[in-house]
């Protein structure tokens, strides 16, 4: 008997040392969207983000939100400022320290080490410029996560997703969202395949600076917007003009591709703006005048867009995002009117919003000229 008693007093304590002890149980090993093979400590508590806010914000929930140790405020906060007041009346963002942006040289790897971060998510874009900031994380056992949404593929957008839920404990939720996206993403997709004939050309432009009309702005080639327009069946006319994901091209390109569709991306940078700017702060009323205001551009009158009234634009940041699927809907609308009379891209984007996102859409996101 007592044999047996110091024998079931042993396994006691064998279980308990092996519950405070690190085990497997508390570690958790992903391949992120790079290939890498990462293993973060669970439950996680600290983030660091450098992007895809609204990913992870929309993958975790308010509760993700309060588990932000430091980001990259300079990638929206005086960059997308409508957005940034959005969040700011709801969460106190402003007190989140700041780790720089790895976009403008200003990443600060000694920032985020201080932090003392569980794991850090990353973009893809940004890979080949931390190289040396991934090697001092690693080694100082702070694991780093890549994600990808720039791509706009199903499938990194599906796989980003989950790598969020999963690692962060919100597998169901970030379930969730996947079957939103995709059931959305497909909505186009399958239609456009069956679509035949020319395809409509197309322009599109950034509105951002204040000046509208009298300044041309920024195009896509085969990224971004570039790629949602091609995604759509549309041929983008300035597809083998701009080399990288966007560039300048000249108003006689413009003129001489002729265009049946234009579609500005913009965001609101205030009200005595003359820009097509649109997002939580944007009046649709505004919004419309300067749409009308482009058609002034010397030699628009001419264009086929113009003369049709087949214009349009959108918030720029419904371009590589998990919100994405609405931008996409809604240039399919605009190409094929009669093919996608039943989607409705605003409906598809309010979905987003209200089953995933902490905070109301107000403003103004998308608008069309009426044929």
């Amino acid at each position: 008997m007592k044999r047996t008693r110091l024998i079931s007093i042993f396994f006691a304590l064998l279980i308990a040392l092996q519950a405070c002890s690190p085990s497997t149980a508390s570690t958790l090993s992903v391949s992120d969207i790079t290939g890498r093979e990462v293993t973060v400590k669970q439950p996680v508590e600290r983030v660091v983000l450098t992007f895809n806010f609204e990913e992870y914000i929309a993958a975790t929930g308010e509760e993700g939100i309060s588990k932000i140790a430091g980001w990259s405020t300079q990638y929206w906060k005086g960059r997308r400022q409508s957005t940034w007041d959005a969040f700011s009346k709801r969460f106190p963002i402003g007190d989140i320290p700041d780790v720089g942006y790895v976009q403008k040289n200003s990443f600060n790897v000694e920032a985020v080490m201080a932090l003392r971060p569980d794991v850090v998510f990353m973009p893809q874009n940004d890979l080949k410029l931390v190289q040396d900031e991934l090697k001092r994380l690693e080694g100082a056992g702070i694991p780093v996560v890549f994600v990808d949404y720039h791509a706009q593929t199903l499938e990194n957008h599906v796989k980003s997703t989950l790598l969020f839920g999963k690692i962060m404990g919100a597998e169901g939720r970030a379930q969730e969202l996947v079957e939103y996206y995709t059931r959305n993403f497909k909505a186009v997709q399958d239609r456009v395949a069956d679509i035949s004939g020319p395809r409509p050309r197309v322009y599109m432009e950034f509105s951002g600076n204040q000046a509208g009309p009298e300044v041309y702005g920024p195009t896509w080639g085969k990224k971004m917007w570039g790629g949602i327009i091609e995604n759509c069946r549309g041929d983008n006319i300035a597809r083998d003009l701009v080399p990288g994901a966007n560039g300048d091209i000249q108003p006689e390109q413009v003129l001489a591709a002729n265009p049946d569709v234009i579609i500005f991306a913009g965001n609101y940078v205030g009200d005595s703006a003359k820009n097509v700017g649109l997002g939580y702060e944007a009046k649709k009323e505004l919004v419309l005048a300067n749409l009308e205001g482009y058609k002034g551009r010397p030699g628009w009158e001419g264009l086929n867009a113009v003369r049709e009234n087949r214009m349009g634009a959108l918030y720029h940041d419904l371009s590589r995002h998990i919100f994405d699927v609405a931008g996409m809907q809604f240039i399919a609308k605009k190409l094929y009117p009669e093919s996608f009379s039943d989607l409705d891209p605003q409906a598809t984007l309010q979905e987003f919003y209200d089953r995933f996102f902490p905070i109301e859409m107000t403003g103004t996101f998308m608008v069309e000229l009426n044929r």
